[in-house]
């Protein structure tokens, strides 16, 4: 016979039991309150990312509208905007925008979201602007390592609810001049000039170009399996030197490109070359390599080694380069010959050397064009509710090459695209 206590015993454990089972019960109903909560986090975030990716393509696709638009023509000329008078700067953010010229010489545009209309490379007024060359690619701003903005173009977008336009988000873009920079490979076969390569600039002999070069020379074999100038710091570590490190790169960034090339109009169709350099820049680092390059060609007399010294001012580079501040862009090679720019400068360096000599020697490389570019596009998604918030961003990066074939349409030759990847915050 079951007494008192034991009926009070077993009531008091049910009640525990109970008490538990219902505490469970809350829990598991809080977690998956909390689990349902996080997976709508977490597909808004996939959602906003997916939008600012797609944003970004759409970037990337009006640059590359631009660029056939304006540039496919062969007689288009293309410069980096520091001719018009933008010397080397950290604070000069539009110096390595490319703009484009028609063969009369007549500004045509600046392919670079928000930018006027004008030949002075400025955002419009009133955009935000957004940066899209900036640590990740060279570190921190400074003279020949300038970032690089351009304005933001906002998306709208008629709000159903209340039937007013809204910003859901932005794209910009910008096209970077990869023919104004020296080449650190160039295939044999496709020299503009036989046996001769672009060399980078090795004076002094500590600069991020000089320790490119050394890499570059040391295993020159492995080039042909290099895809795209990010992967020449994969580049073993030359023996007795700086390692290739990740600011080697960016130090080298605006004035090193993997491969630039040309093409040489043949009726319809068209010649590519390799190893050429559009002469339509006011970088001083990388005239450097191209001076060099001139002492390699054994066409005449060698620059002195006061021309190649590593003034700011008094170098025949820098001379070169400054002088391209206020004399470009040139429409034509003939025209930088004969504008006395060139001659000034190898007089006034003491070079020992005549324009006549200097051109023989190099001239074939000298272009006033370029058909490899590198296109950058940006997009974000803002709050609905507050415009001002960001809510993802995404950035992508393609390298664009002219070929022979003709684009539709009437404009000129086709573009296309060699490489593409997207790009993380460490990278831009």
């Amino acid at each position: 016979m079951k007494t008192t206590g034991d009926k009070n015993a077993q009531a008091g454990f049910a009640l525990v039991i109970t008490l538990t089972l219902l505490a469970l019960l809350v829990l598991a109903v809080f977690a998956l309150g909390a689990l349902t909560k996080v997976n709508a986090q977490i597909g808004a975030v996939s959602l906003h990312q997916t939008q600012a990716r797609q944003n970004a393509l759409l970037g990337l696709s009006a640059a590359l509208s631009e660029l056939q638009k304006h540039a496919g023509a062969d007689d288009r000329i293309s410069a980096m905007a520091g001719v018009t008078g933008l010397a080397a700067n950290g604070a000069n953010t539009t110096r390595h925008w490319c703009g484009v010229w028609d063969g009369s010489g007549t500004f045509v545009t600046w392919l670079a979201s928000g930018a006027n209309s004008a030949p002075n490379a400025a955002v419009q007024n009133g955009l935000s602007r957004i940066s899209l060359v900036d640590t990740g690619s060279v570190g921190a701003t400074t003279a020949n390592s300038e970032h690089v903005e351009v304005g933001k173009l906002a998306l709208s977008v008629i709000d159903p609810f209340t039937g007013q336009v809204r910003t859901e988000g932005n794209f910009a873009y910008w096209v970077g001049d990869e023919g104004v920079k020296v080449s650190a490979y160039s295939p044999s076969a496709e020299l503009a000039v036989t046996a001769i390569s672009p060399l980078l600039g090795s004076n002094p002999s500590t600069s991020a170009t000089a320790l490119l070069r050394t890499a570059l020379t040391a295993y020159a074999a492995k080039l042909p399996r290099i895809l795209s100038y990010e992967q020449l710091r994969l580049l073993p570590t030359p023996p007795n030197s700086a390692a290739l490190n990740d600011g080697v790169m960016r130090d080298s960034f605006h004035h090193t490109t993997l491969t630039a090339y040309h093409l040489v109009p043949q009726g319809t169709s068209a010649l590519r070359q390799a190893g050429v350099f559009n002469l339509n820049t006011n970088s001083a680092v990388a005239w450097r390599g191209i001076c060099e390059t001139y002492n390699q060609t054994s066409l005449g007399p060698p620059l002195s080694s006061a021309a190649l010294g590593t003034s700011n001012l008094t170098s025949l580079p820098s001379r070169i380069a400054n002088g391209l501040t206020t004399n470009g862009p040139f429409v034509s090679v003939e025209a930088f010959t004969n504008s006395g720019l060139l001659s000034n400068a190898l007089a006034a360096s003491d070079s020992g050397v005549l324009p006549a000599e200097f051109i023989a020697g190099i001239g074939p490389m000298l272009t006033v064009r370029s058909d490899t570019f590198r296109v950058r596009g940006y997009g974000d998604v803002v709050s609905p509710v507050d415009q001002t918030t960001v809510q993802a961003t995404a950035c992508c990066e393609a390298m664009v090459q002219r070929i022979s074939e003709a684009a539709p349409n009437g404009l000129g030759r086709r573009f296309i695209l060699v490489t593409f990847r997207w790009l993380g915050p460490d990278d831009i």
